[in-house]
């Protein structure tokens, strides 16, 4: 048995009668904003997903190292360490897709979170649906 949802540990039948278990993707949210943070959280977690909070530049930098997510969910207007800088710093560590959250939206801004090494930039205000879209699209997972 199999489903598509990312959130619980399901045995997969494979040839040959092995099984093998999928565990729910592991995102890491960062906002300094509580509400943000806690409307996020709370719906990626209705979703399945495994679920990290941080709400500064430094712990982010601390939560990723320690809990390697699968994906991270990033402000930009953070304390101690603007997003483009964890951003920068977590992607010369290692590959993990990072969707940078703002109300920054000129066409500089945008440049500056590829430049970072961005997978995408998703602005504030924004629709939960479009979040789980994209964080859908990143992961390669098939569309619901």
């Amino acid at each position: 048995m199999h489903t598509d949802r990312p959130g619980n540990i399901v045995p997969y039948n494979m040839p040959h009668g092995k099984v093998v278990l999928t565990t729910p993707m592991r995102i890491l949210i960062v906002d300094d904003n509580r509400d943000i943070l806690d409307l996020v959280q709370r719906v990626l977690a209705a979703e399945g997903y495994d679920i990290i909070t941080a709400r500064n530049g430094i712990e982010a930098l601390q939560r990723e190292a320690e809990l390697t997510p699968d994906l991270i969910v990033l402000d930009v207007n953070l304390p101690y360490l603007d997003g483009w800088e964890v951003c920068r710093q977590i992607k010369a560590r290692r590959s993990v897709p990072i969707i940078i959250l703002s109300v920054r939206a000129e066409a500089i801004d945008i440049e500056r979170s590829r430049a970072a090494g961005a997978d995408d930039h998703l602005f504030k205000p924004f629709e939960i649906s479009d979040l789980l879209n994209r964080i859908e699209r990143i992961a390669g997972m098939p569309p619901k």
